[in-house]
């Protein structure tokens, strides 16, 4: 009889063995799937308790749950610092190839006018195209309080200082003083009256308002992209920092169901208002910033540095026309100002000539970056509520939340989840989150990143406001005939876009580059170069055209 007693205890504790032993196994394959290999039962979890977990495992599928919040959270902003320093970077290099090729081209223009004497304009050249570099190399201090300090080159006195030490060569060029230079005080006395003379007329002025407004416009486009990505780092390293802090809350959501051997999912709106509380609290107040920063980039996608430096040769050019357009002028002013020209023999010096920066051929045949910045422009739109949309990702993650409400881990068992959802991750809307108590934690460097924001908004619409402003202005000027630098995109036709600056003597724009064995007309008044232009014809043809077609509407 006691042998028949002890055998029914032992299939009775086998039974019970075996049935404690299923809903485990329902977890298990959740806990391989987050490599949780601990198995120590014997000492329950602080947390969540249950007979699947103890101590050890509870705390690996803490750290398995944390760090799958904080990779869902942190893609999409990876993913867009990624685009923003590789658009910086893309755009940089495209300007940077362009200004080696464009100092080429000049350097070619000036071997072609100035023969012997053009080892003489290496140095200016070469002065005005490394401010050009300095200024698209330069990011400044991305901080705050380095946002808002200008460029470190003023390109209108660049511009002015290029053409003032060309003079001298220009000058000698225009009375065909071949075998003879200039004595060095004669020179210097050149450069001093060169405000006076005004040798290249309003050239040299229009050329460095353009160049100084299209540049800085796209060291801002560079700086604000730089900005846009150092704020988005910041902001990885404030979610990893609140994946800490929510870890327990985490585990209570995605974990404690499995430590109790369910197999049942988080409810969804459970899921959404833990992690619009615990996670996405904490950069909610970066969303109007980010939105703003996002718009102001869009405003400055339009690069008018390209234009500017494909174009740079030509106006030098133009500069040069007027010059020997107008040599009766400028001649009777020097002697003015230095006398008749003081001249010594030339030295014997080496026919060496002049010399641009490196030019490397996938530059040469660059298109201007319109279509890729307005497919960036595009991306960066689709980021807008980037914060604002953030935690609710956690909540598209199969481990952290079922399809619905019902029947799914409600964070005490598997029922109906029926508390209210909160509407959003705004702080203002955490006071009505059922899974909050008291105020979400809130981390001091966001309210500095939403700060840099701002003002890398109010820096970006600044430049796209004057941009609007040159165009209006250009359109003013094109009534009147003259050329503007806002017109779009407009290539000279004979563009080399091979970079050998062997063709480089082509017309521009229909306009054809001074014949060095022509003496220029002898006239005491200026003749502006483009003044009497076809185009200008036709803009006083527009009004009779316009009133012809009212005319005709009127009459039917």
């Amino acid at each position: 009889m006691r042998c028949l007693v002890v055998l029914l205890l032992l299939a009775g504790c086998a039974s019970l063995s075996a049935a404690a032993g299923v809903p485990c196994a329902l977890s298990l394959e959740f806990f391989g799937r987050h490599n949780v290999t601990a198995d120590d039962n014997d000492v329950p979890g602080q947390i969540c308790g249950g007979q699947c977990c103890g101590r050890g495992r509870e705390l690996q599928v803490q750290t398995a749950l944390r760090r799958a919040a904080e990779a869902s959270t942190t893609g999409p902003i990876l993913r867009t610092e990624n685009l923003l320093l590789n658009t910086k970077r893309s755009l940089q290099d495209h300007l940077m190839g362009l200004s080696h090729l464009s100092q080429n081209k000049t350097a070619t223009l000036f071997t072609q006018l100035y023969r012997g004497h053009a080892t003489r304009t290496v140095q200016p050249l070469a002065n005005l195209y490394d401010d050009i570099r300095l200024i698209l190399r330069s990011e400044g201090d991305l901080s705050t309080e380095g946002l808002s300090a200008g460029p470190p080159k003023d390109l209108t006195v660049t511009t002015k200082k290029f053409f003032r030490d060309l003079f001298p060569v220009a000058y000698h060029n225009v009375l065909k003083l071949d075998v003879k230079q200039f004595t060095p005080d004669y020179e210097i006395c050149l450069k001093d009256a060169y405000d006076t003379v005004q040798p290249f007329g309003d050239v040299p002025q229009q050329l460095g308002t353009s160049l100084s407004r299209s540049l800085e416009a796209a060291r801002a486009l560079l700086q604000m992209l730089a900005v846009g990505a150092d704020t988005l780092s910041a902001t990885e390293r404030v979610l990893a920092s609140g994946a800490d802090n929510c870890a327990e809350r985490l585990l209570r959501t995605g974990g404690c169901s499995r430590c109790h051997g369910h197999e049942a999912r988080p409810c969804r709106n459970y899921c959404l208002n833990v992690a619009r509380g615990c996670i996405g609290s904490l950069l909610s107040e970066l969303d109007g910033p980010w939105a703003g920063y996002v718009e102001g980039v869009e405003r400055l996608t339009k690069v008018d540095a390209d234009v500017a430096l494909r174009e740079l040769e030509t106006k030098v050019s133009k500069a040069i026309m007027y010059a020997l357009e107008n040599r009766a002028v400028s001649e009777n002013k020097v002697r003015q100002e230095c006398g008749p020209p003081a001249t010594m023999e030339k030295p014997g010096t080496s026919s060496a000539l002049p010399t641009a920066g490196p030019i490397r051929r996938d530059n040469l045949r660059a298109p201007p970056p319109d279509t890729e910045l307005l497919q960036f422009a595009a991306t960066l739109a689709s980021t807008k509520k980037l914060f604002a949309g953030l935690s609710d990702r956690i909540c598209d993650e199969p481990d952290f939340a079922a399809d619905d409400n019902e029947k799914c881990w409600n964070g005490n068992a598997v029922a109906d989840y029926t508390k209210p959802v909160v509407a959003s991750a705004s702080l203002s809307d955490q006071k009505y989150n059922p899974e909050i108590s008291g105020s979400p934690p809130q981390d001091s460097r966001v309210a500095s990143l939403g700060d840099r924001l701002q003002q890398a908004r109010q820096l970006l619409v600044s430049y796209s406001r004057t941009k609007e402003l040159s165009a209006e202005a250009f359109m003013q000027g094109d009534e009147a005939g003259e050329e503007g630098s806002g017109s779009g995109r407009s290539y000279p036709d004979d563009y080399d876009s091979e970079g050998s600056g062997d063709d480089g003597s082509g017309d521009h724009d229909g306009q054809s580059r001074p014949d060095l064995h022509e003496s220029p007309p002898d006239s005491s008044t200026p003749k502006v170069f483009n003044g009497a232009s076809p185009r200008h014809s036709a803009s006083l043809l527009v009004p009779l055209l316009c009133a012809l077609v009212a005319s005709i509407a009127r009459l039917t």
